[in-house]
């Protein structure tokens, strides 16, 4: 069979989705390998392809070019700057080469997304996969217990918190980039279809973070909903495109899901919203605080302003990111572990620990990895992809700029850089980072996928 272009990419696409579908779900990283092995194939073949596109110095490779730079300072990072050469060694021989081929992917993906328009669809049903499935293990749970549970009964029923969180943000993206591309366009009857559709996916996203009681993932959804907002009133009210009555009744509507949403987050959440502030200045004084240096939930939290413990989760949470920021400033290079570096930095610098987990921010996880000049190349890409998707401005580059804005304030409050969802971060990154090298200035308008 000859390998035209239009199987590789129906390849790489119908390999990314079957991915999607099953990234999450238990007992299946024997198949992930399989799909990642011929995804990694398929973009290989899509590359090579496609190779002029690649092989001449400009502007818009600069993201990809980052992001290959990254690679080389893990290299380099082991030769001359590891903390502990043996892990950092059995990391690049695991979970570093599943990101390159991961990155290859996600080339090959972006590619195909762009070329044909046409597959674009069966992405953008299958980012929701995890908040269908989420909704629907939800519902199966509710039927065993014979009646609607509360989320904090469901929470570790299927799959863990941060899974929701993750993929439902970058669902969310997906939404709200499509949401601000059509409302940037004449909006037709056809359109109001397309709007129906997107603002269910962002529904069923807020839906699943809040019946897995995910605080992470209930706020950047909710923050990518304010944007969406004032994006969709700005372009309704500066711009001759568009519908204003539609603009305002979106808007209304958001609105309303999101008052609906966390007041149903805070009936059910475990406390914590109400006294955030307070508990974060309490867990920031980590000398004069030294819970943290115990089991998480083993020693009760320290009392806030108010006279009350704080909530562990706020303490816990925000007592490791100061102590993780205290140990990037005193070793700026990193211990060189993308999955055991808070633990080992502390035991190498003979500070008492029980905790051997994570910080749960994934930029100051990956900053005690590989330092300042790792996280420094990644933000730089994220920031590039930004900058060059906005002088694009078709509906897949609005795609990438979206997921590189929800990226980075979420990084912050959430455990990106762990085992799978590192792999994860580096293949959609990749993924906008090709996006934005490879879109035509002239797909704005031209490029709506096709409901066939």
């Amino acid at each position: 069979m000859r390998l035209n272009e239009k199987l590789l990419a129906n390849t790489s696409v119908a390999s990314v989705c079957a991915l999607l579908w099953i990234w999450v779900v238990p007992g299946t990283i024997a198949l992930r390998h399989v799909l990642l092995s011929i995804g990694c194939i398929a973009g290989i073949f899509l590359i090579q392809r496609n190779w002029e596109r690649f092989s001449s110095p400009r502007l818009s490779l600069i993201p990809l070019y980052t992001v290959g730079t990254l690679f080389i300072w893990v290299g380099i990072h082991y030769c001359f700057f590891s903390l502990n050469p043996v892990l950092e060694l059995s990391e690049i021989k695991g979970i570093w080469l599943r990101s390159i081929a991961g990155c290859i992917m996600a080339s090959g993906f972006a590619i195909a997304l762009c070329q044909h328009s046409y597959l674009r669809k069966y992405f953008y049903v299958s980012i929701f996969a995890v908040p269908l499935i989420n909704l629907l293990t939800y519902l199966y749970d509710c039927y065993l217990n014979r009646g609607f549970i509360e989320p904090n009964a469901f929470v570790k029923f299927y799959f863990a918190k941060i899974e929701t969180a993750y993929f439902g943000g970058i669902a969310a993206t997906v939404s709200v980039a499509n949401l601000i591309f059509l409302f940037s366009r004449k909006i037709e009857k056809k359109t109001y279809l397309l709007i129906a559709l997107y603002f269910l996916g962002l529904a069923l996203v807020l839906l699943s973070a809040l019946l897995s009681s995910t605080k992470n993932g209930i706020a950047i959804a909710l923050a990518l909903c304010i944007l969406l907002s004032i994006v969709i009133l700005t372009k309704a009210f500066w711009s001759l495109k568009g519908s204003k009555k539609a603009a305002i009744t979106v808007v209304i509507l958001i609105l309303g899901l999101m008052a609906l949403i966390w007041q149903g987050h805070k009936s059910f959440a475990y406390k914590g919203w109400d006294t955030i502030l307070e508990d974060v200045r309490v867990a920031i004084d980590i000398d004069k605080n030294r819970q943290w240096q115990r089991g998480e939930g083993t020693v009760e939290a320290p009392l806030n302003s108010s006279g009350v413990p704080a909530a562990l989760n706020t303490y816990s949470r925000f007592a490791y990111l100061a102590v993780g920021m205290r140990l990037i400033k005193q070793y700026p290079l990193g211990y060189g572990s993308v999955n055991q570096s808070f633990n080992g930095l502390q035991t190498y610098a003979n500070i008492y620990h029980e905790h051997e987990g994570q910080v749960h921010s994934g930029w100051i996880d990956f900053g005690l990895a590989f330092g300042l000049p790792g996280l420094s190349l990644i933000f730089f890409a994220l920031l590039s992809i930004i900058y060059l998707g906005i002088r694009q401005g078709d509906e897949i580059s609005l795609i990438a700029i979206t997921y590189c804005l929800m990226l980075m304030p979420f990084g912050l409050i959430a455990e990106i850089s762990y085992k799978q969802y590192f792999e994860a971060t580096i293949f959609f990154i990749v993924f906008a980072a090709t996006i934005v090298a490879i879109a035509s200035k002239n797909a704005l308008g031209k490029e709506v996928y096709e409901a066939k």
